[in-house]
Protein backbone atom coordinates (compact mmCIF):
# COMPACT_ATOMS: atom_id res chain seq x y z
CA UNK A 1 0.00 0.00 0.00
CA UNK A 2 1.43 3.35 -1.03
CA UNK A 3 2.16 6.07 1.49
CA UNK A 4 -0.74 8.61 1.29
CA UNK A 5 1.48 11.49 2.34
CA UNK A 6 3.98 10.69 -0.39
CA UNK A 7 1.19 10.44 -2.95
CA UNK A 8 -0.22 13.76 -1.83
CA UNK A 9 3.19 15.42 -2.05
CA UNK A 10 3.62 14.11 -5.59
CA UNK A 11 0.15 15.39 -6.55
CA UNK A 12 0.96 18.85 -5.20
CA UNK A 13 4.34 18.85 -6.92
CA UNK A 14 2.74 17.92 -10.25
CA UNK A 15 0.11 20.63 -9.77
CA UNK A 16 2.83 23.20 -9.05
CA UNK A 17 4.75 22.24 -12.20
CA UNK A 18 1.60 22.46 -14.34
CA UNK A 19 0.78 25.88 -12.90
CA UNK A 20 4.30 27.20 -13.58
CA UNK A 21 4.16 25.88 -17.14
CA UNK A 22 0.74 27.47 -17.60
CA UNK A 23 1.98 30.83 -16.33
CA UNK A 24 5.03 30.68 -18.60
CA UNK A 25 2.92 29.93 -21.69
CA UNK A 26 0.40 32.66 -20.85
CA UNK A 27 3.13 35.24 -20.34
CA UNK A 28 4.88 34.18 -23.56
CA UNK A 29 1.92 33.84 -25.91
CA UNK A 30 -0.94 35.74 -24.21
CA UNK A 31 0.00 39.26 -25.36
CA UNK A 32 0.67 38.04 -28.91
CA UNK A 33 -2.72 36.30 -29.00
CA UNK A 34 -4.53 39.49 -27.92
CA UNK A 35 -2.62 41.71 -30.36
CA UNK A 36 -3.31 39.43 -33.33
CA UNK A 37 -6.97 39.07 -32.36
CA UNK A 38 -7.50 42.80 -31.81
CA UNK A 39 -5.96 43.61 -35.19
CA UNK A 40 -8.93 41.87 -36.85
CA UNK A 41 -11.67 43.59 -34.84
CA UNK A 42 -13.80 46.43 -36.22
CA UNK A 43 -13.84 48.72 -33.19
CA UNK A 44 -16.32 51.50 -32.46
CA UNK A 45 -16.25 53.75 -29.39
CA UNK A 46 -18.63 56.15 -27.70
CA UNK A 47 -18.49 58.34 -24.59
CA UNK A 48 -14.79 59.04 -25.15
CA UNK A 49 -15.13 62.29 -23.21
CA UNK A 50 -15.38 60.05 -20.14
CA UNK A 51 -12.59 57.66 -21.16
CA UNK A 52 -8.85 57.58 -20.38
CA UNK A 53 -8.09 59.58 -23.53
CA UNK A 54 -9.35 62.76 -21.86
CA UNK A 55 -6.72 62.34 -19.10
CA UNK A 56 -9.19 63.04 -16.28
CA UNK A 57 -8.54 61.11 -13.04
CA UNK A 58 -11.40 58.58 -12.78
CA UNK A 59 -12.20 55.14 -11.38
CA UNK A 60 -13.34 52.71 -14.07
CA UNK A 61 -15.48 49.65 -13.44
CA UNK A 62 -15.77 46.69 -15.81
CA UNK A 63 -17.41 43.31 -15.40
CA UNK A 64 -14.94 40.46 -14.95
CA UNK A 65 -16.23 38.77 -18.12
CA UNK A 66 -15.07 41.76 -20.20
CA UNK A 67 -11.38 41.64 -19.22
CA UNK A 68 -10.24 39.98 -22.50
CA UNK A 69 -11.91 42.80 -24.48
CA UNK A 70 -10.72 45.62 -22.27
CA UNK A 71 -7.07 44.58 -22.01
CA UNK A 72 -6.05 45.35 -25.62
CA UNK A 73 -8.46 48.27 -26.09
CA UNK A 74 -7.26 50.27 -23.06
CA UNK A 75 -3.55 49.50 -23.17
CA UNK A 76 -0.84 52.10 -22.58
CA UNK A 77 -3.23 54.58 -20.97
CA UNK A 78 -1.60 54.73 -17.52
CA UNK A 79 -4.24 52.58 -15.85
CA UNK A 80 -3.82 50.76 -12.55
CA UNK A 81 -5.90 47.57 -12.33
CA UNK A 82 -6.93 45.69 -9.20
CA UNK A 83 -6.10 42.00 -9.80
CA UNK A 84 -7.06 39.21 -7.42
CA UNK A 85 -4.66 36.83 -5.61
CA UNK A 86 -6.56 33.94 -7.19
CA UNK A 87 -4.69 31.82 -9.76
CA UNK A 88 -6.77 33.41 -12.54
CA UNK A 89 -5.63 36.81 -11.28
CA UNK A 90 -2.01 35.77 -11.64
CA UNK A 91 -2.64 34.76 -15.25
CA UNK A 92 -4.36 38.09 -15.92
CA UNK A 93 -1.51 40.04 -14.32
CA UNK A 94 1.12 38.26 -16.45
CA UNK A 95 -0.67 39.44 -19.59
CA UNK A 96 -1.79 42.96 -18.70
CA UNK A 97 1.57 44.10 -17.37
CA UNK A 98 2.94 43.38 -20.86
CA UNK A 99 0.38 45.89 -22.16
CA UNK A 100 1.64 48.66 -19.87
CA UNK A 101 -0.84 48.40 -16.99
CA UNK A 102 0.07 48.93 -13.36
CA UNK A 103 -1.42 46.29 -11.06
CA UNK A 104 -2.53 46.10 -7.43
CA UNK A 105 -2.96 42.54 -6.17
CA UNK A 106 -6.00 41.93 -4.00
CA UNK A 107 -9.79 41.81 -4.12
CA UNK A 108 -12.93 42.28 -2.10
CA UNK A 109 -12.42 38.79 -0.59
CA UNK A 110 -8.66 38.49 -0.12
CA UNK A 111 -5.88 41.03 0.28
CA UNK A 112 -8.25 43.88 -0.49
CA UNK A 113 -6.77 46.35 1.99
CA UNK A 114 -3.27 45.97 0.53
CA UNK A 115 -4.56 46.35 -3.03
CA UNK A 116 -6.53 49.46 -2.13
CA UNK A 117 -3.48 51.00 -0.42
CA UNK A 118 -1.41 50.39 -3.56
CA UNK A 119 -4.12 51.87 -5.76
CA UNK A 120 -4.21 54.95 -3.56
CA UNK A 121 -0.42 55.28 -3.87
CA UNK A 122 -0.55 54.76 -7.64
CA UNK A 123 -3.37 57.28 -7.98
CA UNK A 124 -0.77 60.04 -8.23
CA UNK A 125 0.78 58.48 -11.34
CA UNK A 126 -2.24 56.72 -12.86
CA UNK A 127 -4.66 58.37 -15.22
CA UNK A 128 -7.32 55.88 -14.16
CA UNK A 129 -7.94 53.17 -11.58
CA UNK A 130 -9.76 50.03 -12.73
CA UNK A 131 -11.85 47.64 -10.63
CA UNK A 132 -14.04 44.62 -11.37
CA UNK A 133 -16.98 44.84 -8.93
CA UNK A 134 -17.93 41.17 -9.40
CA UNK A 135 -14.38 39.75 -9.15
CA UNK A 136 -12.61 37.58 -8.37
CA UNK A 137 -15.18 34.79 -8.02
CA UNK A 138 -18.58 36.34 -8.59
CA UNK A 139 -21.44 35.88 -8.80
CA UNK A 140 -21.26 37.56 -12.19
CA UNK A 141 -22.68 41.09 -12.48
CA UNK A 142 -22.82 41.66 -8.72
CA UNK A 143 -21.31 44.68 -7.02
CA UNK A 144 -19.01 44.41 -3.98
CA UNK A 145 -19.62 47.72 -2.14
CA UNK A 146 -16.17 47.66 -0.54
CA UNK A 147 -14.60 48.66 -3.82
CA UNK A 148 -16.34 52.05 -3.70
CA UNK A 149 -13.72 52.92 -1.09
CA UNK A 150 -11.19 53.53 -3.90
CA UNK A 151 -13.36 56.21 -5.50
CA UNK A 152 -14.37 57.68 -2.13
CA UNK A 153 -10.80 58.09 -0.85
CA UNK A 154 -9.32 59.40 -4.11
CA UNK A 155 -12.34 61.69 -4.70
CA UNK A 156 -12.47 60.39 -8.26
CA UNK A 157 -15.81 60.01 -10.06
CA UNK A 158 -16.71 56.49 -11.21
CA UNK A 159 -17.36 55.44 -14.80
CA UNK A 160 -18.69 52.08 -15.98
CA UNK A 161 -17.27 50.62 -19.19
CA UNK A 162 -19.59 48.56 -21.39
CA UNK A 163 -18.54 46.22 -24.16
CA UNK A 164 -20.37 44.33 -26.90
CA UNK A 165 -19.24 41.95 -29.62
CA UNK A 166 -21.05 40.78 -32.75
CA UNK A 167 -19.56 37.29 -32.40
CA UNK A 168 -17.54 35.83 -29.56
CA UNK A 169 -16.37 32.79 -27.67
CA UNK A 170 -17.36 32.28 -24.03
CA UNK A 171 -15.36 30.26 -21.52
CA UNK A 172 -18.19 28.04 -20.32
CA UNK A 173 -16.21 26.47 -17.48
CA UNK A 174 -15.43 29.81 -15.81
CA UNK A 175 -17.86 31.38 -13.32
CA UNK A 176 -18.06 34.61 -15.32
CA UNK A 177 -18.30 33.02 -18.81
CA UNK A 178 -15.40 35.25 -19.93
CA UNK A 179 -15.87 36.78 -23.40
CA UNK A 180 -13.36 36.65 -26.27
CA UNK A 181 -14.51 38.41 -29.48
CA UNK A 182 -13.84 36.23 -32.53
CA UNK A 183 -11.60 37.33 -35.43
CA UNK A 184 -13.36 39.91 -37.59
CA UNK A 185 -15.96 40.75 -34.92
CA UNK A 186 -17.51 44.18 -34.51
CA UNK A 187 -16.57 45.34 -31.03
CA UNK A 188 -18.24 48.24 -29.24
CA UNK A 189 -16.84 50.04 -26.20
CA UNK A 190 -18.87 52.66 -24.32
CA UNK A 191 -18.05 54.83 -21.31
CA UNK A 192 -20.92 55.83 -19.02
CA UNK A 193 -21.43 59.27 -17.56
CA UNK A 194 -19.35 59.71 -14.38
CA UNK A 195 -20.95 59.85 -10.95
CA UNK A 196 -19.51 60.90 -7.60
CA UNK A 197 -19.09 58.59 -4.62
CA UNK A 198 -19.38 60.24 -1.15
CA UNK A 199 -16.57 59.72 1.37
CA UNK A 200 -18.91 58.09 3.87
CA UNK A 201 -20.14 55.50 1.33
CA UNK A 202 -19.22 52.51 3.52
CA UNK A 203 -20.51 54.00 6.78
CA UNK A 204 -23.77 55.37 5.46
CA UNK A 205 -26.19 52.62 4.35
CA UNK A 206 -28.24 55.02 2.25
CA UNK A 207 -25.11 56.31 0.47
CA UNK A 208 -23.94 52.72 -0.12
CA UNK A 209 -27.26 51.67 -1.64
CA UNK A 210 -27.26 54.77 -3.84
CA UNK A 211 -23.72 54.04 -5.07
CA UNK A 212 -24.62 50.44 -5.92
CA UNK A 213 -27.72 51.61 -7.79
CA UNK A 214 -25.76 54.30 -9.65
CA UNK A 215 -23.10 51.81 -10.77
CA UNK A 216 -25.68 49.22 -11.82
CA UNK A 217 -27.46 51.88 -13.91
CA UNK A 218 -24.15 53.07 -15.37
CA UNK A 219 -23.31 49.50 -16.44
CA UNK A 220 -26.75 49.07 -17.99
CA UNK A 221 -26.46 52.32 -19.96
CA UNK A 222 -22.89 51.60 -21.08
CA UNK A 223 -23.68 48.10 -22.33
CA UNK A 224 -26.77 49.33 -24.17
CA UNK A 225 -24.64 52.00 -25.87
CA UNK A 226 -22.00 49.41 -26.80
CA UNK A 227 -24.69 47.12 -28.24
CA UNK A 228 -26.08 50.00 -30.28
CA UNK A 229 -22.64 50.60 -31.80
CA UNK A 230 -22.35 47.09 -33.20
CA UNK A 231 -25.90 47.25 -34.57
CA UNK A 232 -25.08 50.33 -36.67
CA UNK A 233 -24.73 49.87 -40.40
CA UNK A 234 -21.25 50.28 -41.84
Amino acid sequence: MSDPSAAEKFRLFRKKIRRRAHLFLVRLFGPLFFRVLEATWKIKRTGLENGPENKSPLVYAIWHESIPIGVPLLRKMDLCVMVSHHHDGELIERVIRRFGYLTARGSSTRGGAGAIRKMLRDASVSRGLVITPDGPQGPAHTIAPGLFFVAAMTRRPMVAIGYASSKSWRVQKSWDKMIFPKPGAKVGIAFSKPFDVPRDVLDNEEAKEAAVANLAKAFEDAHKSAEALIQEEE
